[in-house]
């Protein structure tokens, strides 16, 4: 072994959270969440909420395929689309954003964010039908205009 090899350190590598415990949403999520001024809470409540709100972003199924649990009647707890408005108000209002900010800046100020780790990759690909209007003047369009 080298000494360059043995200088580094073995990464430690943590996944992706999938679930937050409900201790650690009501600290760092929960604060940041625009919740309704009246009408009832959530009926599953927004920690649960909020965890299946991270699995259908995570693993990319369908809203509708969601893991509800059933209710002791055997009907589910909640209806999907409930879920989805959820998540629909708090990425328009901007609590997504907020909870996440937060979230940076708490591992940061402990000192457990390592910057040399972070990727960023502002590219896209268009893949629209629009694609032509918005193509930039050095893609060739030659082909698609004919």
């Amino acid at each position: 072994m080298t000494q360059r090899a043995e200088l580094r350190e073995k990464p430690e590598y943590k996944v992706i959270p999938v679930q937050l415990g409900e201790k650690d949403f009501e600290k760092f999520i929960l604060p940041h969440l625009s919740l309704p001024k009246r009408g009832p809470d959530c009926k599953i409540g927004y920690h649960k909420a909020f965890n299946l709100i991270l699995k259908v972003l995570y693993t990319g199924m369908q809203w509708k395929e969601m893991p509800i649990d059933k209710a002791p009647d055997g009907k589910p707890e909640i209806h999907y689309t409930v879920i989805y408005k959820l998540f629909a108000r708090w990425a328009d209002d901007g609590s997504l954003e907020k909870a996440f900010i937060a979230s940076v800046k708490h591992l940061s100020d402990e000192n457990k964010l390592d910057l040399s780790l972070l990727h960023g990759d502002g590219s896209n690909t268009v893949a629209k039908k629009g694609a032509m209007e918005s193509a930039i003047a050095a893609t060739s369009t030659r082909r698609e205009k004919r």
